[in-house]
């Protein structure tokens, strides 16, 4: 098994790795999904109560 935190979430083969590989096909995602490959997220911090990040409100929706 990899560093990857990913792959602590959803590579185990315990409990808990079922719990996470679960949660995440009940989203839609497919098998393959969890095949070693690290899952990466985007965080983006455009909100409607401040303008100062409005710029990213073309990247929130895409």
């Amino acid at each position: 098994m990899t560093n990857r935190r990913s792959s602590n979430w959803y590579g185990k083969l315990d409990k808990d790795g079922f719990i996470h590989r679960s949660w995440m096909k009940n989203q839609g995602f497919p098998d393959h999904a969890f095949d070693g490959r690290p899952v990466i997220g985007i965080c983006n911090t455009w909100s409607e109560l401040t303008p100062c990040n409005s710029g990213l409100r073309v990247l929130a929706e895409a």
